[in-house]
């Protein structure tokens, strides 16, 4: 991890250094579907693994930020400065009668959230069509700050719904997380150094959200979705 961090690290100082690479600012949206694979405990049953298993499913979720990317030929380089909203839900069940319910609840979903700050280093690689198209692939590592946690539980009435959210210790979570994320995308250029671009993308959190090592269950966050955005 430390020798890939580095090389990370090495290839933002050398690309904004080659005088023959362009640079272009931009802004990136990344709606997705996250979800988390699990990890328990070894005393844990896999009776206690799949109740839990079954229990939980993915939501959706995003990211938006400032990007820079440098590009020297069909190599290229991106930075930036991300606000991530990530997590994962349980399914909608029924209440359970011994909890603190609002009165006339009759279903219930709880989602799990994390905010993050994150900063990417990923690498571009080009294909060219013609001029204005190419096609590319991009691979890298993001280092990303916790911020934040929350539980937003939904009740549901019949026809209505009610949501309750409460803020998490955040001395309970990871502070500082790495992912691996990866995708291969489309873009375009327009006249005057402007560029559009949309990339299917996948994302896999490598640290895991808790710091509690004593934890019954703890999760690696996962995102699929579609990255796109603007340069200029």
């Amino acid at each position: 991890m430390q020798r890939i961090l580095g090389l990370a690290l090495l290839l933002a100082i050398a690309f904004p250094a080659t005088a023959q690479s362009s640079l272009q600012w931009g802004v990136e949206l990344f709606p997705n579907l996250s979800f988390r694979r699990l990890l328990p405990r070894n005393d844990i049953n896999r009776d206690q693994i799949d109740a839990v298993d079954d229990m939980e499913q993915g939501k959706f979720s995003y990211s938006a930020g400032l990007i820079a990317t440098w590009r020297k030929d069909k190599l290229g380089f991106k930075t930036g400065l991300t606000f991530v909203e990530s997590g994962y839900q349980t399914k909608r069940s029924e209440v359970d009668l011994r909890d603190d319910v609002p009165p006339g609840a009759e279903d219930e979903r709880t989602a799990y959230q994390s905010l993050f700050v994150e900063v990417p280093a990923e690498m571009l690689f080009y294909q060219n069509f013609d001029r204005k198209n190419q096609m590319y692939f991009s691979m890298g590592l993001t280092a990303a700050f916790n911020v934040d946690n929350r539980e937003r539980v939904t009740y549901y009435f019949g026809d209505t719904q009610d949501v309750v959210t409460e803020q998490l210790d955040n001395g309970d979570f990871s502070a500082l997380h790495f992912s691996f994320i990866s995708g291969m995308g489309y873009q375009h250029d327009f006249d005057q150094g402007f560029s559009l671009f949309v990339q299917p993308t996948l994302q896999f959190w490598l640290t895991s959200l808790l710091n509690d090592p004593n934890a019954e269950f703890n999760r690696n966050l996962y995102a699929i979705g579609l990255r796109f955005g603007g340069k200029f």
